[in-house]
């Protein structure tokens, strides 16, 4: 029942100086379904996560080709929906254009600003998503029960129906006080700050 805004392209300036949560989607209209088959990952994506995590796994396998990463994402990757990530912004110095703004400059394999969701930089259709948000009062909660909703209506069960939740969240949601089972290890760069004295 939220009033959501028009599509966003990907890096389009979004102007939402308020709370709320936004959907990241393959469709440029709300009311088709515009989903594919797989996925392909970027190959300028991959270079710059491994140099920035060199010591990355997956399936406790050191990772040195891109077909590793492809290969693991499309095991999550739902074929019959447009919509890979939900979010939200809750924060009232970080509102959903801020949010969102952090969400585009991020580099995968940083620690920040926007960890959550980084499958989504690793597409290669990256430059063609599209952004919807809402605002509302209650962002959290709002994020949570878009999340259930959504893995409702991929599995065609209810929620107590459901036997794994979590592998029916949107492929770039990995968390929403559940935990999404992955084996990526050491997917973000361990870089700390030198001590003064060489410490």
């Amino acid at each position: 029942n939220l009033t959501y805004s028009k599509p966003y392209k990907w890096n389009e300036k979004i102007d939402a100086n308020y709370n709320g949560v936004y959907v990241i989607s393959l469709s440029p209209d709300p009311t088709k379904n515009l989903a594919i088959d797989e996925i392909d990952v970027s190959t300028d994506a991959f270079i710059r996560w491994l140099k920035e995590a060199p010591n990355l796994e997956i399936d406790n396998i050191k990772v040195s080709n891109i077909e590793q990463v492809k290969t693991y994402l499309n095991k999550f990757w739902h074929k019959s929906e447009n919509i890979i990530y939900i979010g939200e912004s809750t924060s009232k110095t970080n509102p959903i254009q801020k949010r969102i703004n952090q969400y585009y400059i991020h580099k995968v394999g940083q620690k920040g600003p926007h960890t959550g969701g980084y499958w989504v930089k690793l597409l290669s259709c990256l430059d063609d998503l599209y952004i919807y948000f809402a605002k509302c009062s209650n962002p959290r909660e709002m994020e949570f029960k878009m999340i259930l909703r959504f893995s409702e209506l991929l599995s065609g069960n209810r929620l107590f129906e459901i036997d794994n939740l979590a592998i029916n969240f949107p492929f770039a949601n990995s968390k929403v006080d559940l935990f999404k089972k992955n084996s990526i290890k050491n997917h973000i760069n361990t870089n700390k700050r030198k001590e003064r004295n060489g410490s």
